[in-house]
Formats: C-alpha cells, sequence, structure tokens
C-alpha cells in the first residue's frame, strides 16, 4: 500500500505544476491543419521488463561507461569524504533517495568516488513550508558541504532557494513547482515537466495525424490551471484543435473519472491527453473499460509504475502499462535500456546497490529515481574535473552553469538557463529542451519519437 501512496501523491505534486482546470471548453474548429503520421520507430522493442544482465555489454563494459563518463578511476574510494548536502520531501518522494544512495554507493565503490574522495549524503527532510529556510539556512552556513541537491518537493521550495542563492552550489533534482524552474539558485539538467508537456502538445498537433479534437484530462487545482494555460492550450489552439476540458480531484474515484470522461467527450475525441496522478491514470483505464471505449491515450510518465503494473494483472489484463498508450518523457527508456545514455548502467547499478523505501517490498527504480541517479553521477564528473583543491562555491556552481551535456539519460544538448520553451524566457534554471514519446504496444514498448530512434522532441521548436 505504500508503494500505492508515494505514486499517488507524487503524481500530485507534478499534476500540481503541469495540469490545469480551465473554466470552459474551446470552440469546436474544423479547419485543423493536416498532420504527418507518426514515425516508425527504427529502435529495438523491448519486452515487459528490462533485461539488463541480457543485455550485450558485460557489466565490465557498464562500469567503463560510468568511468568514461564520471572521468573517474576504477576502485574503491579512501580518504575524508565530501559532504553534498541533500533536500528532499521524503515521506512523499522516497524514490529520488533510493536513486540518490545507489548512485553514491556505486561512485564509492566502483568508480574511485570523487574527486579521490568518497562522497557523503547530509540529508535535511522538508516536511513544512517552514523546513525550506531550516535545509536551506543549514547548509548555507556549513561550510564542509560542496553543493547542494534537491530531490523532489512541494513546499519551502522558493524559501530553500533564496536562503542557498550565491551560497552553495545547487543542481535542482526533479523540480515540479514552478520555483524550480524560475530560480536563480541552480540549474536543472533535465527538460522537466515544461519540455515534456510542451512535447506533448507538439507530438499530439504534428505526429498523431489528423486531429481535429483533443480532451484534456487533468489535475483540478490552481496550479494546474497555470501550466496548461501556458504549456498545452497554446499549442493546440495555436494548430486550430479544438479542445474540451475537464479537471479532476486527485482524490476522484473510478466512477467520478467516468462522469468526467463522459463530460469531456472522451469516447469521441480523437485524442485523450492525460496530465494525471497514477491512481487517476489507473481509474481513466478501468473507466474506459467500464464506458466500454478505446481511445487514443497520450500521458506523462506518471501512469506508468508499480502500482499501474500491479493492477493491470489484478485485473487479469496483464502488461507493463495499458495497451497502445502513448508515453511523454525524456528522451530515453527504462524499458528499452540502451548503452549509450547509460540507462543500461542505472539499471543495473540500482538493482545492485538500491534499497527499497521504508515499507515497501518492491524496489522503485522508475520514476525520479532514475534522474537524481543521473545528477549525481553528473556531480562527480564535475568535481573529478576540478580536483580536490579546487571544490570552492565558484568553481562548481560555474561547472553546473556551463554544463551542455551529453547528460546521463536525457535526451540532447543543454543550455542552461536559455531555454525558451512556447516563447517563454522565464524557465531560467531548466537546461535540456528534448522529450520523447515512447509507446507500449502488445506487450513490446516502441519508440515513436525519442532519442532512441533519432527523433526526440524539441520542446523548444514546438
Amino acid at each position: 500500500m505504500r508503494n500505492r501512496k508515494i505514486s499517488f501523491v507524487a503524481g500530485l505534486a507534478i499534476a500540481g505544476l503541469l495540469a490545469g482546470a480551465c473554466s470552459e471548453d474551446s470552440s469546436t474548429t474544423t479547419n485543423a491543419p493536416a498532420v504527418t503520421e507518426a514515425p516508425a520507430t527504427d529502435a529495438p522493442a523491448a519486452t515487459d521488463a528490462p533485461a539488463v544482465t541480457d543485455a550485450p555489454n558485460a557489466d565490465g563494459d557498464l562500469v567503463q561507461w560510468a568511468i568514461d563518463y564520471t572521468e573517474g578511476t576504477a576502485g574503491m574510494a579512501s580518504g575524508d569524504s565530501i559532504k553534498i548536502g541533500y533536500v528532499n520531501q521524503e515521506d512523499y518522494f522516497p524514490e529520488n533517495t533510493i536513486g540518490v544512495n545507489a548512485a553514491v554507493e556505486f561512485i564509492n565503490n566502483e568508480l574511485g568516488g570523487a574527486a579521490g574522495h568518497p562522497l557523503e549524503i547530509v540529508p535535511c527532510t522538508i516536511t513544512v513550508a517552514e523546513d525550506g529556510a531550516k535545509c536551506g539556512t543549514q547548509f548555507a552556513n556549513d561550510a564542509e558541504i560542496a553543493a547542494v541537491l534537491t530531490g523532489t518537493i512541494l513546499v519551502g521550495n522558493k524559501e530553500l532557494y533564496d536562503a542557498l542563492n550565491t551560497k552553495k552550489p545547487v543542481i535542482v533534482g526533479n523540480g515540479v513547482t514552478a520555483d524550480d524552474f524560475t530560480t536563480p539558485a541552480g540549474q536543472a539538467f533535465t527538460a522537466g515537466s515544461p519540455g515534456v508537456v510542451a512535447g506533448m502538445a507538439g507530438f499530439v498537433v504534428s505526429q498523431l495525424g489528423d486531429v481535429k479534437n483533443v480532451a484534456i484530462i487533468a489535475g483540478n487545482n490552481a496550479a494546474g490551471i497555470a501550466g496548461a494555460d501556458l504549456l498545452f492550450k497554446p499549442v493546440i489552439e495555436k494548430a486550430g484543435i479544438a479542445y474540451t476540458f475537464v479537471g479532476v480531484d486527485d482524490t476522484a474515484t473510478a466512477a467520478d473519472v467516468a462522469s468526467a470522461m463522459t463530460a469531456v467527450g472522451a469516447e469521441s475525441a480523437d485524442v485523450v491527453v492525460l496530465i494525471v496522478t497514477l491512481q487517476q491514470c489507473i481509474n481513466v483505464y478501468d473507466a474506459s473499460k467500464a464506458l466500454g471505449i478505446d481511445p487514443v491515450i497520450v500521458a506523462t510518465g506518471l501512469c506508468f509504475g508499480t502500482p499501474m503494473t500491479d493492477h493491470l494483472a489484478e485485473a487479469g489484463d496483464g502488461g507493463t502499462v495499458p495497451n497502445n498508450w502513448y508515453f511523454g518523457g525524456y528522451g530515453y527508456s527504462y524499458f528499452q535500456p540502451d548503452y549509450d545514455s547509460g540507462m543500461q548502467t542505472y539499471l543495473d547499478k540500482v538493482q545492485q546497490y538500491g534499497v527499497p523505501a521504508p515499507g515497501a517490498t518492491n524496489l522503485e527504480y522508475t520514476g525520479f529515481a532514475g534522474p537524481e541517479f543521473a545528477n549525481i553521477m553528473t556531480l562527480t564528473k564535475f568535481l573529478n574535473q576540478l580536483g580536490p583543491d579546487a571544490l570552492d562555491y565558484a568553481s562548481i556552481d560555474g561547472k553546473i552553469r556551463g554544463f551542455k551535456g551529453p547528460m546521463m539519460i536525457q535526451a540532447g544538448p543543454l543550455d542552461c538557463g536559455k531555454q525558451v520553451i512556447l516563447g517563454l524566457p522565464i524557465f531560467i534554471s531548466v537546461c535540456g529542451s528534448q522529450m520523447g514519446i515512447q509507446q507500449y504496444k502488445d506487450g513490446e514498448w516502441l519508440s515513436i519519437a525519442d532519442a532512441l530512434n533519432g527523433k526526440p522532441i524539441d520542446a523548444t521548436k514546438v
């Protein structure tokens, strides 16, 4: 039950930023522009679970990938530790910590540490808004903290960044609030939710055939309204595609969602877009069955995870996620692990060093865990480049802001602080711009438009 609760609240956070309720439906448009067919995949399909141990690259090769990426040295780390502050809302997002701790164990045991020293994580947990200032002040005043990494936090974000700004180098791990993407205190090495949602809109407009109307189902909260208004609606409107919108409460039942789907016209829409919690993704699946409809679904990566897979098994349907659904992410896939992006290395090492969250029976390696593992690996690269005698604020901060990629398991080059998405230059802490779309079809994952088939979507060009 804990895994299901965690995934639900994690989804709530992102849906709060991305998904919005709209107070009125758009007018119907009959002049939608012609669009091309979705590109055929060139990448090999993978079955339900990634078989890293059966990959053509031996374990030594996966370690070598990591040595090359971090510019480290094989072997165990020794000596005094380099301390990294880590801020996370642990009760809701322990998967971040799974990724962080697995990466640190891997680095210290096999990659020679960072700048020749072991890494040590100094955690600070946020529970209420006031904790943001507390954690920020704690790390800002600790001379032994070389840099700060965030996990995912819902409250106290601005206060945290204000306390750290110009005092400690900051990597924004898995941000979900507006402050995470507009703070001057640090940088986020992924396309983040701005890139993913804008990219999903671009995919619907340009790669799903003759789309004339879209039904959007999203979280019903104030922050979600801003996300939908800024990132999704403008793309659909510019293309002349009609849409209807319905907001669903995060506590909605399957029956509530079925009513919402009927109200939004999901049975007749060309595409149904989901920017909701994992629990609501499950409810959409159940509601579709109850209504006897099989819509084309385009969802964020929030809709896959252990609870979805377990639910499908309980329903007797099987599969990893619902059949034929499309999913938006960072351009690579946990379910189609490749060598070059570091995904095979991540999956192998998180399984070796990862520890399930307290109260959980399964290791949650998807979701936020992967990018956080990659953040620690990337920070290690910077520390190795600088060496142990140059780990001051200006040097580490300069490495963070000047990083051009490639970033582990994030598609495309980076341009930190300079991404303009949908004409909005406000996302000053976003570094990546490319995202990807995969589809789960008949037990296989297919690359539709991602880095695996060389066709990722660039949100700055949507």
